[in-house]
């Protein structure tokens, strides 16, 4: 009866870790196909006369309204030069 339990048991040790490697493939593909959600936004910035705010997760940028408070328009991405980091 022991045997039989513990094989049960590592076979459904066995499940789980599969189950949770499908459902890790699952969440990539799915994020792949589908693309960030930008759920976590970072503060406003303002800079060189723009004021945007960053998604934390994959760098998208959206337009900040510092009047209304609230961002506007849709998600772009600047491309990243040395200027930018150097002062002027």
């Amino acid at each position: 009866m022991q045997a039989a339990l513990e094989t049960l048991e590592h076979y459904s040790n066995g499940d789980r870790v599969r189950v949770s490697k499908i459902s890790i493939v699952l969440e990539r593909w799915l994020g792949e196909v589908f693309g960030c959600q930008h759920k976590e936004m970072s503060r406003p910035f303002s800079r060189h006369g723009e004021t945007y705010r960053v998604c934390i997760a994959c760098g998208a940028r959206r337009k900040f309204d510092q009047q209304k408070w609230n961002t506007q328009g849709p998600f772009y991405y600047k491309e990243a030069r040395t200027s930018d980091l150097l002062r002027h």
